[in-house]
């Protein structure tokens, strides 16, 4: 898939920077410092934002974030604190959100959680409608699921109109890591959606430079503040990955 001007597939990975100040002013100034950094992918995690109950702020915001990054892919995520955020939105007011986020045309994809929603894929295609480029994700900070069940969760979202399937886990040991990587290698090389993937932690680290293994298109690397555990600086990331 190419989006402005940049490559982003399978099993050669680029780099994401997600933006985590609480107010929009900063995190506006942190997008700067990262586009003149020639960072490919910025995630802005609207959900750490003091003012996200401020929705014509935050769109405001995110129409200048389209203005700063016209030669960065963006993403726009709101993360529920049942998958590791901030957010404590239900389901329909996750929704509106994520709506008016889509008809903002702001942003190149939407992260939205797939399993918070009871019908996702009626919503799924709702923002696609929109025009929206949707990230399907499932985040588990407390376990790797077993083989099997891992791959009923990226098949079920893989069935989606989603543009791309992301995976993130919690290893409890060696084991959990080189098994989710074998997982997601096999599921990588049959799905036609753009793929990501990480074990988080320190055990999960190797994933996050491994996406030539493990097939994902995109990892996450910190810029002062990390957003997940086991995240590494986005520039020595970067040095690993996009030789």
């Amino acid at each position: 898939m190419r989006i402005k001007n940049i490559d982003i597939e399978n099993f050669k990975p680029v780099v994401c920077v997600p933006i985590v100040d609480t107010t929009i002013k900063r995190s506006l100034e942190t997008a700067r410092i990262l586009t003149l950094k020639k960072v490919k992918v910025i995630e802005w995690r609207l959900d750490y934002l003091t003012e996200l109950s401020d929705k014509d702020a935050v769109i405001e915001g995110l129409k200048e974030f389209s203005k700063i990054c016209k030669e960065t892919v963006t993403i726009a995520t709101i993360r529920t604190k049942r998958e590791g955020g901030k957010c404590d939105f239900n389901e329909s007011e996750m929704e509106l959100f994520l709506s008016l986020i889509a008809n903002s045309k702001a942003v190149d994809f939407i992260d939205v959680e797939y399993f918070t929603y009871e019908r996702p894929n009626k919503f799924i295609e709702s923002l696609k409608a929109l025009g929206a480029g949707v990230i399907c994700s499932s985040h588990d900070f407390e376990e790797t699921l077993e083989d099997e069940m891992l791959l009923n969760v990226l098949e079920e979202m893989d069935l989606s109109s989603c543009d791309a399937v992301k995976i993130a886990v919690m290893p409890e040991s060696a084991t959990d890591v080189t098994r989710f990587m074998d997982v997601c290698n096999s599921f990588a090389m049959e799905t036609e959606k753009l793929f990501i993937a990480m074990s988080m932690g320190e055990l999960g680290m190797a994933s996050r430079f491994s996406g030539n293994v493990t097939g994902s298109a995109i990892t996450f690397g910190s810029y002062m503040k990390k957003s997940a555990p086991g995240q590494i600086n986005y520039e020595k990331l970067r040095e690993i990955v996009e030789k």
